[in-house]
């Protein structure tokens, strides 16, 4: 449920109905690179556009890969807030456990802000996990060498913020996820979040937690108004502040223009071109914070080019800003588009399969992959996949949409199902919760069998593959 109020339209917030129309038929253009699952911009804590493409809403709890990250550095602005810990405890204070022999004076330097600003100085192949169990996944990451002196060198690290979960776990007797529920979550009434562990029961930290559009947007109003929700205070005074101001650089020289990813990185934030700040996260997750503007965008998203899907926002939804209003009929336009907004596969044209399809087994170029079809009963289609040494059969139906199961994917549901273009299959695979989705047609050509669509997340997307 939505706690925000709306805007009758966009002009009454001073955001253009035609550039929010722009935006929309630039992302159409660009649907086998960027697909937009929910969004909600806010201006003066009211919304100014809702928009969702079915399958997809804005209340369903969506994976945020590395835009956890954020919501782990508030877990760290309420425990130094509370006096649990300090900016500049070393890592070894906290964890003396999970040191390696002979390493405590070296690792003394990695501070909780170091981790926090990407700037521990730890080998990149930290950013990894053990083959085995046998180590701890906390020992692990600090059994790698510290390459640079801490908060020199700017080294995106998801592990480093894994250490951060731990060493929060350690200080509060919580699991970040259950330190945050009456701090933050409860609060902004966001309902028992689910945030993914490690083996060793700590929240992920730089990943893993499970929050919707509607979420993120609370999230972000909070941040604008620096800490603050409904008027009462949520996040510690001057926590705002500090963790999204510039603490290391993430770039050469000068700030990179054009480049969203090199204007500076705070705890666990973007510096944003325009003056913004942001959480982000893998396919596409976005908690973007406009102060000048007053405004938040929350994005869900799949694509493999975020670089695009933040220019498509930059320079339609955000450009929108403070124009000469749109006429009417613009705004109703503009409503029908929104309330139309969808994926749907490429129709079925009724035609056979291709016998010389079927039953042959095609490789990907580096040899990780290998798949074959198969027909099934009533109509239905199987795809035979192997990978990684493991097979299984994804069993699809023909246009009537289904659950099919992921086995590399156990704990999210799938919908899938079949359609027939010109004797060769179009797939169309889609986690309501998550980026992971393969839409497209293959394309038999001799001896290769070739994917045409959009791919997050499936090991095999825009791939040719080829008969040994």
């Amino acid at each position: 449920m939505s706690v925000f109020d709306e805007y009758a339209r966009p002009e009454d917030a001073g955001v253009s109905s035609e550039g929010l129309r722009r935006f929309l038929e630039k992302a159409r253009q660009q649907r086998d690179t960027v697909q937009y699952h929910g969004l909600i911009l806010l201006r003066h804590g009211k919304v100014v556009t809702r928009m969702s493409w079915a399958p997809y809403d804005t209340l369903t709890p969506h994976t945020l890969y590395s835009l956890s990250k954020s919501f782990c550095s508030a877990a760290a602005g309420f425990a130094v807030s509370e006096g649990l810990i300090d900016w500049e405890t070393p890592i070894t204070q906290v964890l003396p456990e999970e040191i390696p022999e002979g390493r405590e004076e070296e690792l003394r330097q990695i501070t909780l802000k170091s981790l926090l600003c990407m700037g521990s100085g730890l080998d990149p192949e930290s950013d990894s996990h053990p083959d085995n169990d046998e180590v701890t996944l906390a020992r692990y990451v600090l059994s790698h060498r510290l390459l640079y002196k801490p908060m020199t060198h700017f080294h995106y690290n998801t592990m480093g913020t894994y250490l951060v979960s731990c060493m929060l776990q350690k200080v509060t007797g919580q699991t970040v996820r259950d330190y945050l529920v009456p701090r933050l979550f409860e609060k902004l009434g966001i309902d028992r979040p689910q945030w993914d562990t490690s083996p060793q029961g700590v929240s992920l930290g730089g990943y893993g937690l499970h929050l919707s559009t509607e979420s993120i947007a609370r999230f972000g109003q909070c941040l604008l108004e620096r800490g603050l929700w409904r008027g009462q205070r949520v996040l510690p005074e001057g926590w705002v502040e500090l963790a999204t101001s510039e603490h290391i650089a993430n770039y050469p020289g000068a700030r990179q223009d054009g480049n969203e990813w090199g204007q500076g990185y705070g705890f666990q934030f973007w510096r944003c071109m325009d003056g913004r700040y942001r959480g982000d996260g893998m396919y596409g997750q976005l908690c973007v914070v406009d102060e000048k503007l007053d405004a938040v965008l929350a994005v869900t998203c799949a694509t493999n080019d975020m670089g695009l899907e933040m220019r498509l926002i930059r320079e339609n939804i955000f450009a929108a800003f403070d124009k000469a209003p749109s006429a009417p009929e613009q705004t109703a336009l503009l409503k029908q588009e929104i309330a139309g907004l969808c994926y749907t596969a490429a129709p079925d044209d009724g035609s056979e399969l291709d016998a010389a399809l079927l039953g042959r087994t095609f490789y990907a170029q580096n040899g990780d992959l290998a798949i074959r079809f198969e027909k099934g009963e009533g109509g239905s289609l199987a795809l035979h996949i192997s990978r990684a040494g493991e097979q299984c059969a994804l069993s699809l139906k023909r246009g009537a949409p289904s659950v099919v199961d992921i086995p590399w994917r156990p704990n999210k549901r799938f919908t899938g199902f079949w359609t027939a273009q010109n004797g060769m299959p179009a797939l169309s695979l889609r986690s309501s919760a998550d980026p992971d989705t393969l839409e497209g047609t293959f394309r038999l050509e001799g001896k290769e069998l070739r994917f045409d669509g959009f791919c997050t997340g499936f090991p095999f997307g825009n791939k040719v593959f080829c008969e040994k």
